[in-house]
């Protein structure tokens, strides 16, 4: 690790070609985030809610960085000296600064393979299960208070939930 508390260009490089570097379970480390989030602050200033939906965007939803990953890390950069903060009423605008924009120059290579690593998950076509698995979901909830009361479509409801629930797991 380097003196800045981020991961190292062989560690970062490694884990955006699936070489390793990467914990169970979390697609991208905060060491790895840090570089791209920087990225896309210098391409204009950014709240953290925005910068979670472009990871997802730009992941095709198949990557969503949790809350409690991205403000400790915005806080982190700002400790850095690499953003500085605006509040706007209850949000925060997060602006790259000289410093930041140094740091990143340096280090664009890494934000691409990053950005890259993202790319190529949407590309690879999760991002389209999951968005029908959230369609379903929304579906179910929508539905869910008219079975109220109503037995038959309860259990046509679990009956379809059910069938695709077998055949994903016969995949």
């Amino acid at each position: 690790m380097d003196k800045k508390g981020f991961g190292s260009s062989r560690a970062v490089s490694q884990a955006c070609d699936g070489r390793g570097g990467r914990r169970r379970g979390r697609m991208l480390d905060q060491g790895m985030l840090r570089y791209v989030v920087l990225k896309y602050i210098g391409q204009q200033p950014r709240h953290g809610y925005d910068l979670i939906k472009i990871l997802q965007e730009q992941s095709g939803e198949v990557y969503s960085p949790s809350p409690g990953m991205i403000y400790p890390m915005l806080s982190m950069l700002e400790d850095l000296g690499y953003v500085s903060v605006a509040n706007e009423g209850s949000k925060k605008l997060y602006y790259l600064t000289s410093q930041g924009q140094d740091f990143l120059a340096q280090n664009q290579e890494l934000a691409q393979a990053i950005e890259n690593r993202l790319s190529a998950l949407r590309e690879q076509g999760a991002g389209r299960v999951r968005a029908r698995l959230h369609a379903l979901r929304d579906a179910v909830h929508e539905r869910l208070p008219l079975a109220q009361g109503d037995p038959v479509l309860q259990e046509r409801m679990a009956t379809v939930l059910e069938k695709a629930l077998v055949e994903i797991q016969a995949l």
